[in-house]
């Protein structure tokens, strides 16, 4: 009974027994509280001092290295801390030092290797990006060369056709200046009539009463005109005639011819010729002061659309006084 009450005390105890780790000062501390308000504390490994980083590069590789070699002795020293075993030997400062500086020297001849491989890689692609460049730029330059070559040479022909057809053109307007000017034909056409009208038209009223007429096309208007001037058939006077009939009036003879018929024909038997009256029977035929011809209507046709030609102007040299 005695061993039972023994045992469950024992266990009570340990079941109120805590045990906490905490780092004070940069060293651990274990803390145990036991029953009935007992705390025991043990003081384990502590740390190196945080030392103040510098910009150096190299001296930055020694600080790391200092603080990486002390993380790895903490951490097993507190393992063997935590076993209830011994904590392990630790490295002196000078020792780590030297490690570290060896271990800063590797590392800094091993980013200056890398370095000077990736210099020289930056400068071969620098020489190969200017020998494209320098290549394009000769490439541009020939074809710049050859295509002002180019048009020089469209400029000098065009220049020559230009100066050729500007003497052509002179040589042309040389000879027409030569050559005499065309007479000038004008044709007439007269008509009369037994009443003792007279009719006189020209060519352009002749034309004027075709078109009006409607027996000139248009197309035979282009086709005349595109032919040139043409010689006029000569003038053609038409010939009277005269009519004997009843219905036509009749026409008187002169008077010296008519007093002396008129005599025979009162001595005759007084028989007159059909058709003619004499001087004291009609009166002389005059023309009418006011009568004046009238002018044919001009027909009114469609005005082609205005063509022209345009020939090339000479190139007149300039005075050099008078440019300057």
């Amino acid at each position: 009974m005695r061993l039972v009450a023994a045992v469950s005390l024992a266990m009570v105890a340990s079941a109120c027994t805590s045990v906490r780790m905490e780092q004070r000062d940069g060293c651990w501390v274990k803390q145990t509280r036991a029953f009935p308000s007992t705390l025991k504390e043990e003081v384990g490994p502590c740390a190196r001092p945080v030392p103040i980083w510098s910009e150096d590069r190299l001296t930055r590789l020694v600080q790391e290295c200092v603080m990486h070699t002390d993380y790895r002795w903490q951490s097993s020293a507190l393992v063997a801390w935590n076993r209830s075993e011994p904590l392990p030997e630790r490295e002196s400062e000078e020792k780590v030092l030297a490690a570290c500086m060896s271990r800063a020297e590797t590392i800094l001849n091993t980013e200056k290797g890398a370095l000077e491989q990736r210099l020289s890689e930056v400068a071969r692609e620098r020489d190969t990006l200017k020998a494209s460049i320098e290549k394009e730029r000769n490439q541009h330059q020939a074809a710049l060369t050859e295509q002002l070559t180019r048009h020089d040479a469209s400029m000098e022909r065009a220049r020559n056709q230009m100066h050729e057809s500007n003497n052509l053109l002179a040589e042309a307007l040389g000879e027409a200046a030569k050559k005499p000017a065309p007479s000038a034909v004008a044709t007439a056409t007269s008509t009369s009539s037994s009443e003792g009208l007279a009719n006189t038209q020209t060519d352009s009223t002749q034309r004027s009463d075709a078109a009006l007429r409607g027996d000139v096309s248009s197309s035979a208007r282009r086709s005349s005109s595109s032919q040139g001037p043409q010689t006029a058939p000569p003038p053609r006077v038409v010939k009277p005639i005269i009519d004997t009939t009843d219905d036509t009036p009749l026409m008187c003879e002169l008077p010296s011819a008519t007093k002396t018929k008129a005599n025979q024909s009162r001595a005759s038997s007084k028989k007159k010729r059909p058709g003619v009256r004499y001087a004291s029977e009609c009166t002389q035929m005059k023309p009418e002061p006011s009568f004046q011809p009238a002018e044919p209507e001009e027909a009114i046709l469609a005005t082609p659309a205005q063509q022209t030609a345009k020939a090339p102007i000479p190139l007149v040299p300039q005075d050099a006084d008078a440019v300057k």
